[in-house]
């Protein structure tokens, strides 16, 4: 029983000695029989009403005791059977006292259990309030990791199907959606200096909830560079596991902390991008307030980081790629160059130096005929017959220097090549072919005139072999610095599967030799309903 308990029992003590002594007193007064000692069944309640067994007991006693008393002190009997019915009354006074006694110590020992097993049942209540709420706070808590983890694996696929999002804005979404999961404040990327540098670079990928406050913390990150093992970004570097740091004013192995009086930052986790065993890069992530490490936190941190490091490696693979198709492509250009140098330098020779020797032939073998004439006429056949063959050889070469490199491109420009080769190709097919060159002069260097030509030529080709063609018309314009030539003709068409066939080497060709000046080819077509190909080159 407490103190406060027992200073309130006294008094109720002293009040069960002042109601035995007035109900004593009033027992005494009265006539006889009146009251019996029934009333001193009321210092019993007061007992009850305090609570407190003793004083039920002390008041059942001093009842029992003063309605004894009673009895050889109340006034004395006239009449035998007076007498008699005094002592059945206090009797039976006694019987009332000490039942409601037992009945009030019943009722102490129920409302003590009653007590007892509501305390009980409130601190199971309490223990499983807490037990539901750290449930709560924990289902929470794997809840935003597991969307975390939903989130991360949604930027990933983003990153590898949508060509805008490059590998920087993968990073930097991710910074955002960790903080905003894990309530972290401040979030930076290292990556290393190279692909198999062990120094770490500091990035301009950041996320800040208050860029004002931490203004100073990111000035210092972007002029250090972290060594291995070197701050909290070189140990994960070094050890390829997550670390966390409480505080990092009070951790020796944080430099950046020195740098300023008050960087701003407090508790920070940092974690490893892997790309198989290779770090490729360490997430760090601090909070205004010293906080302690949280394991479950670094195994969601250390999954992300494996999820992160395949968004890198198929990024390196995909710059891996580009970079070899670059390399194809100038390669591819580099040859066109040559190849053209090659057919320009060919047709030179023909035209020059072959035509001229056969002209000096046909001199000789002219002379030669005349003298033939006067002393032997037979033979005059035969020689005319090599003059013959000499004059198609000439016109063979000639032709096959014009298509070689044609003269007229390098003579009269791009326009009057394209409607020279169109109307060769007409005469050479049957195909009527008309030329709209919009009145423009257009103006073109040798080498992209030359790229878009050959293009043109391959057009005609195409059309030639499969479009089953009777028209063809091709029109040349110029827009904001930018040449087209379109040619349409209504043939057959051709399939969308088969413009986009990687083994149609020719509709490859065609593309790529445009895309070495900025350029492309745009093919559109629909089943009998004849093709369009448009060819677009800047000009500069």
């Amino acid at each position: 029983m407490s103190a406060q308990s027992k200073k309130l029992d006294a008094p109720l003590f002293a009040a069960q000695i002042l109601v035995a002594a007035g109900i004593f007193l009033t027992e005494q007064a009265a006539p006889l029989g009146i009251s019996g000692g029934v009333l001193y069944v009321i210092p019993v309640l007061l007992g009850l009403l305090a609570n407190n067994r003793k004083l039920v007991y002390l008041g059942a006693a001093l009842g029992t005791l003063l309605t004894i008393a009673g009895y050889p002190l109340s006034p004395q009997a006239e009449e035998p059977w007076e007498a008699i019915v005094n002592i059945i009354n206090r009797s039976l006074a006694v019987f009332i006292i000490w039942v409601a006694a037992v009945l009030c110590l019943l009722q102490n020992r129920t409302s003590g259990r009653a007590v007892a097993i509501r305390s009980e049942l409130e601190e199971r209540v309490r223990q499983r309030t807490i037990e539901l709420n750290e449930s709560n706070a924990r289902l929470t808590r794997e809840t935003n990791y597991v969307q975390l983890s939903k989130d991360i694996a949604v930027t990933a696929n983003e990153t590898h199907t949508n060509e805008t999002h490059t590998l920087e804005k993968t990073l930097e979404t991710c910074l955002q959606q960790i903080c905003a999961r894990a309530n972290w404040s401040v979030g930076h990327v290292y990556i290393p200096a190279t692909p198999t540098s062990s120094w770490l670079n500091p990035t301009k990928i950041w996320y800040m909830k208050n860029p004002k406050q931490f203004a100073a913390f990111r000035k210092i990150s972007e002029a250090t560079i972290m060594g291995p093992g070197e701050g909290l970004p070189g140990r994960v570097f070094a050890s390829g596991l997550p670390a966390w740091i409480i505080d990092v004013t009070k951790d020796p192995n944080f430099p950046r902390a020195k740098h300023a009086e008050n960087i701003g930052i407090k508790a920070g986790l940092a974690f490893p991008i892997l790309n198989g065993q290779q770090v490729a890069g360490v997430m760090e992530f601090f909070s205004a307030q010293a906080a302690e490490p949280d394991q479950e936190m670094m195994e969601v941190m250390a999954q992300v980081g494996t999820q992160l490091g395949r968004v890198v490696e198929r990024q390196q693979a995909k710059e891996a790629i580009q970079d070899s198709n670059e390399r194809l492509r100038k390669l591819y250009h580099r040859l066109e160059l040559i190849r053209e140098e090659e057919r320009t330098r060919i047709a030179r020779e023909v035209h020059d130096e072959l035509a001229q020797i056969l002209t000096t032939l046909k001199l000789e073998l002219s002379l030669f005929d005349k003298k033939l004439l006067k002393q032997h006429p037979s033979l005059r056949t035969d020689t005319q017959m090599m003059l013959e063959l000499i004059d198609n050889t000439v016109q063979s070469a000639k032709k096959l220097a014009t298509e070689l490199r044609p003269p007229i491109l390098d003579d009269l420009g791009l326009q009057e090549a394209v409607e020279w080769q169109g109307r060769e190709f007409e005469k050479r097919t049957g195909i009527r072919f008309h030329f709209d060159n919009g009145g423009e002069g257009i103006v073109l260097d040798t080498k992209r005139s030359t790229t878009v030509f050959r293009i043109f030529q391959e057009t005609l080709t195409n059309i030639l072999r499969h479009a089953r063609a009777k028209n063809i018309d091709a029109t040349m314009s110029e827009n904001n610095d930018t040449i087209t030539l379109q040619v349409c003709d209504d043939g057959i068409g051709i399939k969308p599967e088969q413009v986009s066939n990687v083994k149609s080497l020719g509709l490859l060709g065609m593309r790529e030799r445009a895309l070495v000046w900025g350029g492309k080819v745009v093919i559109e077509s629909a089943d009998d309903q004849g093709t369009t190909v448009t060819i677009e080159i800047q000009r500069d």
